[in-house]
């Protein structure tokens, strides 16, 4: 694989391509899970410090926070594909100022983006506007912001997702010039190695390099694939509960306990596989393989923060009436972004941190001394 992700010179197979883009890509599906975990303690301690409301606060701003991060990130992949999409039109021949067309992609999506913060502004004004008169009067205007903005990239959405479409799958399927051209010789493409020794196997050593780009990769491919399939699952579950619900009022509130701690575990434990892959960066460090799950420790939290919420199904709260189901989810609600919960998250957050850095050093003379094991593996262990 080309190690060169944003280099302008050059040529890019199709299949050098494919793994660029699913690099880049992944590195932003990383950075959304990072910024949006440092935001779950950050907002939670700005709301039970500074506001009285603390819950409304915290969701309202939360929210809007998410919303806006995870639109922020995701536009900025075609601006990063730019140099690969560059270096594949040189493999097939052309300039990379036919790359122009990638940009018209993140106009929709820059337009996009202004909803949340409309939104946001429109829920800040309804919420402060008695106390700060600047805020009065601005409703419609945000409004009618809110609907030129989605009516425009809407629009241009419809415009150009057919022939962007076209473009790329063209990019994506056209074989490259066989012969030198001016931007050079044709591209040889680096042998991979067998995807279990390279994703799945604890023996052997990997490059710093090379483990970031198959770490990216892995985390992409899991959280694309992981959590959707489980959705399949727990909707033909939800199912049943519905049924239950009338004839066993016990058992489906034990249910109801199970579907949504099934529905958290998804969208937490999908990084798990992971794991061989760090404990293979850990030997060529020659660190403790038990630091393998230092990285994992944000985790943690995540698993724990659900379980409030998934107690008052299984309790005999919601059939005492709508007034103490209210207190119980109140009490809930405060459970999770109480001061307990924002250390955990915090401590969590560092341990992580401390994990990743450590996975990220110079590799050393160990890596060198193991590599001859490496290839014995490959060698060993069955490609797939």
């Amino acid at each position: 694989m080309n190690h060169a992700l944003f280099s302008l010179t050059g040529r890019l197979t199709r299949r050098d391509f494919a793994l660029t883009l699913g690099v880049i890509s992944g590195g932003v599906f990383f950075a959304m899970l990072a910024l949006c975990y440092l935001l779950f303690p950050l907002t939670a301690s700005a709301a039970v410090g500074f506001f009285r409301d603390s819950t409304e606060v915290f969701f309202t701003v939360y929210i809007a926070a998410f919303l806006g991060l995870n639109l922020l990130l995701y536009a900025l992949i075609p601006p990063l594909a730019i140099p690969a999409v560059v270096r594949r039109l040189h493999d097939l021949g052309h300039g990379g100022g036919w790359a122009a067309p990638i940009l018209l992609l993140c106009v929709p999506v820059l337009l996009l983006m202004l909803l949340p913060v409309c939104i946001f502004i429109g829920i800040l004004n309804d919420m402060i506007g008695p106390s700060f008169p600047l805020w009065n009067g601005t409703t419609e205007a945000f409004a009618s912001a809110v609907a030129a903005s989605m009516g425009i990239a809407l629009l241009l959405f419809f415009l150009l997702f057919l022939p962007l479409a076209c473009w790329l799958g063209w990019l994506f399927l056209k074989k490259g010039k066989p012969e030198a051209n001016c931007w050079g010789d044709p591209p040889v493409e680096e042998v991979l190695p067998p995807t279990r020794a390279a994703y799945f196997s604890t023996a052997g050593t990997v490059t710093r390099t090379a483990f970031i780009r198959r770490s990216l990769l892995l985390l992409l491919v899991l959280g694309l694939v992981l959590p959707p399939a489980a959705q399949l699952i727990l909707q033909a579950m939800a199912g049943v509960l519905m049924i239950l619900v009338a004839a066993i009022p016990e058992a489906a509130r034990i249910l109801a306990t199970v579907i949504i701690i099934l529905f958290v575990l998804p969208f937490v434990l999908f990084p798990l596989p992971l794991l061989p892959l760090v404990r293979q960066r850990l030997r060529t460090l020659g660190h403790s393989p038990y630091e393998a799950f230092l990285p994992f420790a944000v985790l943690l939290p995540l698993l724990i923060t659900p379980l409030p919420f998934a107690r008052l199904f299984s309790s005999e709260v919601l059939t005492e009436g709508s007034a103490i189901a209210d207190g119980a989810l109140q009490s809930a609600v405060d459970s999770m972004i109480g001061v307990p919960s924002i250390l955990l998250w915090t401590l969590c957050g560092i341990l992580s941190l401390i994990g990743i850095i450590r996975l990220l050093a110079n590799d050393d003379i160990s890596y060198r001394r193991e590599s001859s094991d490496e290839s014995e593996v490959h060698d060993v262990l069955p490609k797939m």
